[in-house]
């Protein structure tokens, strides 16, 4: 049996010729997958902090909107009835 690869870092920096950053997740992977039910779905985790969070969410299922909206403790996602979001804080 292989083992398990090494989670990916929660901090990357980047350099350029008119300077770099340095990015921090601050904590482990907070994403997931979610089937939206009537158009709708709530994610509750502890990684969402507050409305000021950056979220990135795609419909996997087709090409159609979706919204999401970060507060403390969950996450609201709209959309296509049915249709599935990758969804994933980003900062």
């Amino acid at each position: 049996m292989q083992s398990q690869p090494a989670p990916p870092p929660t901090t990357m920096s980047s350099w350029g010729p008119l300077g770099g950053f340095t990015m921090s997740s601050g904590m482990t992977a907070c994403a997931g997958h979610a089937t939206l039910n009537g158009g709708m779905a709530s994610v509750s985790d502890p990684c969402f902090t507050g409305d000021a969070n950056v979220v990135l969410c795609t419909d996997t299922t087709a090409p159609n909107p979706v919204k999401c909206s970060p507060a403390p403790g969950y996450l609201a996602i709209a959309g296509a009835p049915g249709d599935t979001i990758a969804w994933a804080r980003v900062r």
